[in-house]
């Protein structure tokens, strides 16, 4: 075996490692892309012909299939907690309010604890919401809420 061939098991070896990492990380990142251009690159420097290749790349697809089975599989078992799957539960009856029974909020008087641009968060009677608005309102800016549509609240500063 050459040295450019165990270089190249080497890389392939640490592309697998990455995307595995990959699956246990939320979003997609610096080990997912490194993982994939190092697999590809591995591929490439460990077989000779173009032949030894695929049968390399098919290898590398087989493990990398495995290793996110294994991964669901572990992070559906409940004895470890995923990182980017939500846990809590919600409780309650009825989670959502209806228009209707937010229409006491209207002429409202509170204040934008975030800049509105053109939505933020606001503080109304100690409760904290978010609201819309026409444009744009700087935080701390007094606020009145005129409306609500589409379970949405709006107001104007």
């Amino acid at each position: 075996m050459e040295a450019i061939q165990i270089l190249g098991m080497i890389v392939l070896v640490i592309g697998i490692i990455l995307i595995g990492v990959e699956f246990y990380m939320p979003g997609f990142g610096v080990p997912g892309i490194s993982g994939i251009i190092s697999t590809i690159g591995g591929i490439f420097l460990t077989g000779r012909t173009m032949t030894e290749r695929i049968i390399v790349g098919m290898i590398a697809i087989v493990i990398i299939a495995v290793m996110l089975v294994i991964s669901i599989m572990v992070f559906n078992s409940k004895r470890i907690k995923s990182p980017i799957k939500l846990e809590t539960d919600l409780q309650g009856k009825n989670l959502f309010i209806e228009e209707k029974d937010m229409e006491y909020l209207i002429g409202k008087k509170g204040i934008a604890i975030t800049d509105l641009r053109p939505s933020g968060k606001g503080e109304f009677d100690g409760v904290k919401l978010d609201i819309i608005t026409s444009g744009y309102i700087k935080k701390g800016t007094a606020l009145k809420i005129i409306s609500i549509k589409n379970n949405k609240i709006f107001v104007e500063g």
